[in-house]
């Protein structure tokens, strides 16, 4: 089920663990739904490191606030025209709180593209619509860490309604909209290991390499020429969301993260169903 669709309610909003019995059987049955998309591509540096970088992005965070172990958004949503409710999840990257209460939530981007912010406000977007049904006063912030080693251009039109934060702001009762916080990966290595700072530095020189050949198409474009031919360009493995569905050949496979559970698949037990609350 498409998460573009419209909902017309919602029920049994929650959260819960990475490893809900339930959350894992719906990624198990996803990944196998998008096996249709075609064979996997060769997994390079950036798609191993991005995992790992987001489980660094929590050490640090886990740190200066007090982190839920609960980030799975989940809940039971009545889509248009549909007979009846299905299960939705909305996976988070870390999940402020305290006693199950959430209070803010957090993406993280390891991205040399400046689009992948944007979505991760549209993500934190769609789980803050979810968790206001149930929850006060939950706000959020998209974590950014630069994969490449160029500067971040503060002034590009996409973050033009964006308000950049610092740490100490992490301390506020309340973070703007569209707030993000920018991480140096120099920040996260002491959460990382020898081999992981290895593949660190591989994914930037990928990234590097991405950025560069984006500026040639583009300069050869306003020369006029016909732009090199484009390779598909090598992506951080980005949270994808269980209700989101990309569209045949589009770049959201390199961000999915359906693949590692392909082997997973956990049975429903018996008896399980969610109440309303």
């Amino acid at each position: 089920m498409s998460g573009r669709e419209a909902i017309q309610k919602v029920r049994s909003v929650r959260l819960v663990p990475p490893d809900d019995p339930d959350y894992v059987a719906a990624m198990a049955e996803q990944a196998l739904a998008h096996r249709r998309y075609g064979p996997r591509e060769e997994q390079t540096a950036t798609y191993h490191v991005s995992g790992r970088i987001e489980q660094a992005a929590r050490d640090w965070l886990s740190l200066r606030v007090p982190l839920l172990r609960e980030r799975i958004v989940a809940a039971d949503v009545l889509f248009r025209d549909a007979r009846g409710y299905v299960p939705l999840f909305v996976e988070l990257d870390a999940v402020e709180g305290r006693d199950g209460i959430p209070v803010r939530v957090y993406e993280v981007k390891f991205t040399s593209n400046l689009s992948a912010v944007q979505r991760g406000f549209a993500q934190l977007g769609r789980a803050l619509r979810l968790l206001g049904s149930r929850y006060e006063r939950v706000d959020a912030a998209v974590v950014l860490v630069q994969a490449d080693r160029g500067p971040l251009a503060s002034d590009d039109p996409r973050l033009a309604d964006a308000v950049e934060i610092g740490p100490d702001d992490l301390a506020r009762a309340a973070l703007p909209a569209r707030a993000f916080l920018r991480l140096d990966v120099a920040e996260l290595a002491p959460f990382l290991g020898a081999d992981d700072l290895g593949l660190l530095l591989a994914a930037r020189d990928e990234s590097d390499a991405n950025v560069s050949a984006r500026l040639e198409r583009t300069a050869a474009i306003e020369r006029g020429e016909t732009p090199p031919s484009r390779e598909r360009q090598v992506r951080p493995g980005a949270t994808l969301a269980f209700e989101d569905e990309p569209e045949p050949g589009g770049d959201e496979l390199a961000d999915s993260p359906f693949a590692a559970l392909r082997a997973l698949r956990v049975p429903r037990q018996a008896g399980d169903a969610a109440s309303d609350e």
